[in-house]
């Protein structure tokens, strides 16, 4: 099952890098946060880190991480910017940032308040699925379980456990972003996954729980305990 230490964290910088992003879009449409000095270094993540720790006082208490976190903040925050958001430019301008650098970091710094969640087309969903299907080929293994794609696919695409796949897919992948690891637009299909309504729309006030999560996966492995082709060792539901 996921660990809990580092899905926590995660959550928290998932959120935490929410809110940063809301602060940017409207602090630097102002004016009032600098952007970016000139760099020579490669990476989203490594600029990103750059310009947090560079202007870590100046970001709000509940927007910025505890500094031991701060690289892994980084990283995140580095995917979240990437992986989830377009740059939308009103006709006719154009968006510079201070250092003339439009790396995928700075561009989407200095264009923080044109930012848009992504669309997702068919086959960001495509990929969502296959994702869900690997992290529950996963969940087994790590229990002493096999199960066949083609097993794996029916119980993604079981309506009662679709969500629980979500969850312990978008969860997997939450952790590995700490390290700045991303699957891009996919992602996002996960999120949606699990925090919109079937029909297409947000769930008011979701928020994520590590609770949530481990009673997705509780239940992934009982219904994997139960499929036909697993292994006939069941095994055990832990927390």
């Amino acid at each position: 099952m996921l660990p809990n230490d580092r899905l926590r964290l995660a959550i928290e910088i998932q959120q935490r890098s929410y809110r940063l992003l809301r602060w940017m879009a409207e602090g630097i449409g102002k004016g009032f946060i600098p952007v970016m000095r000139a760099h020579d270094y490669g990476g989203t993540a490594a600029a990103a880190e750059q310009w947090i720790a560079s202007n870590y006082q100046s970001l709000p208490l509940t927007a910025r991480p505890e500094v031991g976190n701060v690289p892994a903040f980084a990283a995140f925050f580095s995917t979240y910017l990437v992986t989830s958001f377009d740059v939308y430019q009103e006709p006719g301008t154009m968006l510079v940032s201070s250092c003339g650098c439009m790396c995928p970091w700075c561009a989407r710094v200095v264009a923080a308040s044109h930012l848009k969640p992504k669309k997702l087309i068919d086959r960001d969903k495509r990929r969502a699925r296959e994702l869900m299907i690997m992290r529950l080929r996963e969940l087994a293994e790590e229990h002493g379980r096999e199960i066949t794609e083609s097993v794996a696919a029916v119980l993604v695409d079981d309506e009662s456990l679709h969500r629980a796949c979500g969850y312990s897919a978008y969860g997997s992948w939450l952790i590995q972003r700490l390290d700045g690891i991303s699957d891009g637009s996919s992602i996002l299909a996960l999120w949606r996954v699990i925090a919109w309504k079937p029909q297409g729309s947000p769930i008011p006030d979701f928020h994520l729980n590590v609770q949530d999560f481990i009673a997705a996966e509780t239940s992934l492995i009982a219904a994997i305990n139960s499929s036909s082709e697993s292994s006939q060792v069941p095994c055990p539901i832990t927390n």
